[in-house]
């Protein structure tokens, strides 16, 4: 591919790509490049913003590595140390623009006043086979299926043998999974068309898969039989929805409904697409360094609580915690494990925290939005609530910095905040984050 413009590599920014400038002054988004460099791009426009593809690098950065083959890490070209002093300034860039102080092309760091500073981020325990959950595409090449993962903004497909960011457990049931596919699936066949698949495994190496594909889930049981049988602990499937992939349920086809996956002490309950944080060594850190955050009191509030991660770690600080999340599974499967764990003080509500009422009689909420963040009208119930402390755990820079800029402003004031690496080698940072109300 020839180079359509060179461009001196400024910044990383928010969303694993670089700023530079054209010759004309235009900014250009450039992916696979580190700051520093002078490289060849070829350009394309994509809604309205113009991309760069680094196509030949002419400067070389001293923190450039060889890349994995995985399509889906954008940071994989960047030394792990220097990754996460980028992850940072990307941080303190989304904060200060937040609070409405950018900070400038070739502008030395300043702090704001209102800020608190930003330590450097906590490096994830394992740098590689970190991922307990993983979400290949499938593609059929010379009669034989594989998994692999799709290149940033294409269908193009990139077979891999094993993921290097997956625990050897999850890698274990990757490769069953393409055997037993391959002898089942596929032209000439009967079994249905296979076109994603979920695995998630647990540190006991108890694998769970989701297929998603065309079709009722009917037409899966003989699939989801044979990859039990090859010891996969259970099965379900999904029918494929151009609007998300699970968007049409997931019904059990084969086996166990759920594994229990360990963090620190507790042992939560975890079907093969419940949302939980696929870093579970790191993710053990951050609860850990949350409860100390959230401190000690007679009732705390957990909002977006998914199976109860958070809940459960602040069940031996809090005399009574209440767990609230809207999708029904995730709140069964907490009822459950509390019953299972002795944590009676621990109640799961189901509810919608897109439609919260101000939170009274608290001394504490913890908040863990999707990446969208929290709406304008949950800010402002937030706001008139009565409770001293909220903790935000974010897994996007731009929607937190937007959303504790405006806490901030309207008396919860952004105390501390910690960025924690729950993803090397992407872009993606998750913030710990401390505001106090201000009378």
């Amino acid at each position: 591919m020839r180079s359509d413009a060179v461009v001196d590599v400024q910044r990383m920014v928010h969303g694993g790509v670089a700023l530079a400038r054209l010759d004309t002054g235009e900014v250009v988004l450039v992916e696979g490049a580190v700051p520093g460099e002078v490289v060849g791009v070829a350009l394309e426009r994509r809604k309205g913003v113009l991309r760069g593809t680094t196509v030949e690098v002419r400067v070389r950065s001293g923190h450039r590595v060889e890349p994995p083959e995985h399509p889906g890490l954008d940071y994989g070209h960047i030394a792990y140390e220097h990754q996460l002093r980028l992850k940072r300034e990307v941080v303190v860039d989304a904060l200060r623009r937040a609070f409405g102080a950018p900070k400038q092309d070739g502008e030395a760091e300043a702090d704001h006043p209102d800020l608190p500073e930003v330590p450097e981020v906590a490096p994830s325990p394992q740098i590689w086979a970190y991922r307990n959950v993983v979400q290949p595409a499938v593609v059929w090449e010379q009669g034989a299926m594989h998994l692999g993962y799709r290149r940033s903004g294409t269908h193009e497909v990139v077979p891999l043998a094993s993921d290097p960011v997956a625990t050897a457990e999850v890698n274990g049931a990757y490769t069953v999974v393409q055997d037993v596919l391959t002898l089942a699936t596929g032209p000439g066949r009967d079994g249905p068309r296979v076109r994603e698949v979920v695995i998630r495994a647990n540190q006991e190496g108890e694998a769970l898969v989701a297929l998603v594909g065309r079709g009722p889930a009917g037409a899966a049981v003989d699939l989801g039989h044979r990859l039990v049988d090859a010891g996969i602990a259970g099965v379900a499937w999904a029918e494929s929805d151009p609007r998300g992939r699970f968007r049409r349920g997931v019904e059990r086809v084969a086996g166990r409904r759920t594994v229990l996956q360990r963090f620190n002490h507790l042992t939560l309950s975890l079907a093969a697409t419940s949302f939980s944080q696929p870093n579970a060594l790191g993710a053990a850190a951050l609860y850990l360094e949350l409860t100390a955050w959230a401190g000690r009191g007679a009732s705390a509030l957990d909002l977006y609580a998914g199976g109860g991660a958070i809940a459960f770690h602040l069940a031996d600080r809090f005399a009574e915690v209440t767990a609230l999340e809207v999708e029904s599974g995730a709140v069964a499967r907490g009822r459950t494990d509390a019953g299972r764990l002795g944590l009676d003080n621990v109640t799961f509500v189901r509810g919608n925290a897109g439609r919260l009422d101000p939170p009274t009689g608290y001394d504490v909420v913890v908040v863990d939005p999707p990446r969208a963040g929290l709406s304008a009208d949950v800010r402002d119930a937030l706001v008139a609530g009565d409770f001293d402390r909220l903790v935000y755990v974010s897994c996007d820079a731009a929607t937190w910095a937007r959303d504790v800029a405006d806490l901030h402003v309207k008396g919860l004031e952004l105390r501390r905040v910690k960025p924690f690496d729950l993803f090397p080698h992407t872009h993606h940072v998750e913030l710990l984050s401390l505001l106090e109300r201000v009378p």
